[in-house]
Parts: C-alpha cells; sequence; structure tokens
C-alpha cells in the first residue's frame, strides 16, 4: 500500500511539472495563434474554462489519493490487530504446551480435560445462541401459520403474504404509512363459455393424471366443477347447467371404463365423484344439509336449480367406481391369498410335524419360486401400496375403511375356501403357521389406524385352528 501511495504522489508531482513547462504567456499563444493580438486571446473565457477544468482534475486525483490513504490506514490498522491476536494466542499456546511438558501424567490428564471443559463450553454457547435464533424463527412461524389459517378460513387465502409482510416489517417502520387492502368478497364461481365446455372436461377429466393430482388440492376437480355449477346457477342458465353436469358424468366413466385396471387412476375419480357428490348436497340449499354450514357458505348455495336427481346419479356413479376398483384390488391380491396366508412359512422348524405320508412330497422348482414372489411379505406391500394411493388422494376415512373390510373378507373368504379343499393343511403344525401369518394381517390393520375398522371380524372368526383340532 505504501509504494501504490508514493506511486501516486510521484504521478500528481510529474503533471504538475508537465502543466508548468508547458504553460505559456498570453503574448506568447497571441502570436502564436492570434496573430499577435493579446484582447482577442480570452475573448471566450477559454482561459479560465481550461484553469477550471485543471483544477477540477487536480481535485479530483486529490480526493482519489486522501480515499487511497484512508482505506490503507484501515487495513494497516486491521492487519495490525490481527498479527497482534495471533501473537497473543501463539503465545498462550506456547505456555500451555511448556506447561504441559513440565506437568507430571495426571497433571496434564487434568490440563486436557480443564481445556476440553473450556471447549465444550464455548461450544455450547454458540449452540445457545443458535438455538435461540431458532426459537424466534419458530415462533414467527408459528405467527404466520395462525395467520394463514384465520384468513384461509374465511377464504381470502390471496391476501395472507401482504399481512405476514406487513407484520415483518411492522416494529421498523412504525412510522411509515402502510398501504391496507380492502376486504374482498370472493363469488367461488367459474364463468365458461358453451363453445369451451368439452375442452373443460378433457383437460380436467379425460387428461388428468394421478401423477399431477397428488400435487394438487385434493378434490380440486370437483371444486372446479362445482364453481361452473355455481355459475350457470347464478346465471339461471338450465340448459348449460344440464350439458355441464351431462359430459361430466358420461366424463368419468369412459375415463374409469379406459383406465379401469389404474387403480390409482380410478381412486381419483371416486374421491372427486364423491367430493362433488358432497359439495353439490352441502350447498344445495337445503336446511338438511347446512346444519354445519357458516353463514357464508350458506350464501353460496344454489338458488335457482334443484339438482337432487343430478346428485342420485352422481352417487349411483360413485358406488360403480367403488365397485370398480375394489374388483381390481381383489383379482390383484387373490393370486397372493394361499401363497401369503397357507403355505407361507415365517416359522422355522414346522414343516417337521407333517404327517410322515406328506413329509415325502416335495413341490417342484417352478412352484417354489413361486411362493416366493406371492408370500406375506408382498401382500403386505400391496396392501401398503393401496394405502398410500388412498391417503395421497384423501379418500374418505370411513370409505378407506370399507375398503380394507371388504379386501379383508375377501382374503379370509378365499383362504378358508382353499384350506376346506387341501387335506395337506390339516395338521398342527400349518395350524400354527397360519395363525401367525394372520397375526401380521391383524397388526398392519393396527398400524395403519384400522383396529375399528370392522375388518379384524374377518380374521378373529377365521378358523386357523382347525389343522389343529383335525390332524388328518
Amino acid at each position: 500500500m505504501n509504494d501504490e501511495l508514493e506511486r501516486r504522489r510521484e504521478e500528481c508531482l510529474q503533471l504538475r511539472a508537465m502543466m508548468a513547462e508547458k504553460s505559456i504567456t498570453t503574448h506568447a499563444i497571441a502570436k502564436e495563434s492570434y496573430g499577435g493580438n493579446d484582447n482577442i486571446v480570452n475573448e471566450d473565457n477559454e482561459l479560465a474554462m481550461a484553469y477550471r477544468t485543471q483544477k477540477e482534475l487536480n481535485r479530483l486525483l486529490e480526493n482519489q489519493l486522501q480515499k487511497t490513504e484512508k482505506d490503507s490506514k484501515k487495513k494497516e490498522v486491521t492487519l495490525k490487530k490481527q498479527v497482534k491476536d495471533l501473537k497473543e494466542e501463539n503465545e498462550k499456546q506456547q505456555k500451555i504446551i511448556q506447561q504441559n511438558l513440565q506437568l507430571g501424567p495426571e497433571a496434564k490428564i487434568e490440563a486436557t480435560m480443564q481445556h476440553e471443559i473450556t471447549r465444550l463450553t464455548s461450544e455450547n454457547l454458540d449452540l445457545r445462541e443458535s438455538n435461540d435464533k431458532n426459537q424466534d424463527q419458530i415462533r414467527k412461524l408459528k405467527k404466520m401459520l395462525k395467520t394463514y389459517a384465520k384468513r384461509l378460513k374465511d377464504g381470502e387465502a390471496a391476501e395472507i403474504a401482504a399481512e405476514m409482510d406487513k407484520d415483518d416489517t411492522k416494529s421498523s417502520e412504525d412510522n411509515v404509512a402502510h398501504v391496507k387492502h380492502r376486504e374482498r368478497n370472493y363469488m367461488g364461481m367459474l364463468e365458461y363459455r358453451k363453445e369451451d365446455e368439452q375442452a373443460l372436461i378433457k383437460n380436467l377429466i379425460m387428461d388428468l393424471k394421478p401423477r399431477v393430482a397428488v400435487g394438487l388440492l385434493p378434490g380440486l376437480p370437483a371444486y372446479v366443477l362445482f364453481m361452473c355449477v355455481r355459475h350457470t346457477d347464478y346465471v339461471n342458465d338450465d340448459e348449460k347447467v344440464r350439458g355441464l353436469l351431462t359430459n361430466t358424468i358420461n366424463g368419468i366413466k369412459k375415463c374409469v371404463k379406459k383406465h379401469h385396471s389404474d387403480v390409482e387412476r380410478v381412486t381419483l375419480w371416486l374421491t372427486n365423484t364423491c367430493r362433488l357428490l358432497h359439495t353439490l348436497k352441502q350447498y344445495s340449499g337445503e336446511k338438511a344439509f347446512q346444519a354445519d354450514n357458516s353463514p357464508r357458505q350458506n350464501e353460496h348455495g344454489l338458488r335457482n336449480f334443484d339438482l337432487s336427481e343430478y346428485r342420485q346419479v352422481f352417487s349411483d356413479l360413485a358406488v360403480w367406481i367403488y365397485q370398480t376398483m375394489i374388483k381390481q384390488m381383489q383379482e390383484s391380491v387373490q393370486q397372493m391369498i394361499v401363497p401369503a396366508v397357507l403355505e407361507h412359512e415365517a416359522i422355522a422348524g414346522l414343516t417337521a410335524s407333517k404327517p410322515s405320508g406328506m413329509r415325502g412330497r416335495s413341490s417342484s422348482n417352478a412352484n417354489e419360486l413361486e411362493e416366493k414372489e406371492l408370500s406375506l411379505d408382498s401382500l403386505m406391500k400391496v396392501m401398503n401400496k393401496y394405502s398410500q394411493i388412498l391417503a395421497q388422494h384423501a379418500v374418505d376415512p370411513e370409505l378407506v375403511k370399507q375398503i380394507f373390510r371388504q379386501l379383508y373378507y375377501f382374503v379370509a373368504s378365499g383362504a378358508l375356501n382353499n384350506l376346506l379343499l387341501r387335506k395337506d393343511m390339516c395338521n398342527w403344525s400349518k395350524g400354527m403357521q397360519i395363525r401367525y401369518n394372520l397375526s401380521h394381517l391383524e397388526q398392519w390393520l393396527r398400524d395403519n389406524k384400522l383396529g375399528e375398522s370392522g375388518a379384524l371380524s374377518a380374521l378373529t372368526y377365521y378358523p386357523a385352528q382347525l389343522g389343529q383340532e383335525n390332524r388328518c
């Protein structure tokens, strides 16, 4: 930095010397450029302008030089302080090393422990400071969450971000005027043109994929359709609402028929059909469905149309979709029932208890491979998959209980039918294996909070002890 300052000073001196050498008198200028006439040399104040320009340039250079000197001094002070701190730290470390060299083994251990205690204390202080910052952040997030829940309950989620920003800057900008947002009442309607109806059904029903719907608000297609219904009710266009609901029903049927083997897509439209049915009931204007509504929700009820007949059609459609989904689930589970419940041997050492007539029999390699692939674990994986799909699409909890209750009855009845037809299962060891396998299914229900769904009753009366009592 000192070299840079010296170089700047030398440049300034050289510049001044050059200016002094090249400066000429007024007479010389007149003699060279103005024909010896001194009166017209400074006719346009040329010399004054040149002088002011040169003066400003010199002032600018001096300011830059002073600024550079100040910066260099600050850096020099900072570096000296760092060097001083490093020297002090170095001296402390040297003293500690010398003391450790002079101490005995026990004293060294004590000194090491003291050093560790000091280090841990410092780390604890840093962690406590970090914890305090995290606590402040948590309080802010809780406040934001309360604000969000309050505004969302009132149907004004669009103004949440503005209010959060207002709360964050309130403490530091108390004297600054704020822009206040006016309260807005959303009508909850969606206007569309008659010619766009087919495009609406196509994009909302036919082209909607489950992986996209999972990232959206649960039941969003149903809410969008109901907003369209509300607008047709608002403008009192009975032909438009009839066409919309009819095309919606036909679109859902077509989508489910086309993708009947895709459990996730069928579940998606079971959820949305039930949601649309419940929404049509809630906002129908009938007092029987308005018991739990808020005054604002009652204001959004239908005013001109009675859609009770369409509600019955949607109810039948939901039942049909439910039956399609259950049928597909049962078909995928059916081939796993016998290997998972009857033939799966999770308890080692019980196979030796088979009757003597059965010990010499062994299945083929293909059958053994199939049993490994279709074991109890595979059945549990399928159950977990169905549970995850139902949870992702926010299926009604009561409907989830009914689905698994029906699946468990199907598994129990299929296993019982096969048990009654197979003589090799009538022994004590198989009875123990079957009971153990059923306990896994029961525990799965409890782990997924489905113990009160009624599915346990399908397994409670299952005759797992039939093989123990009838030793054929």
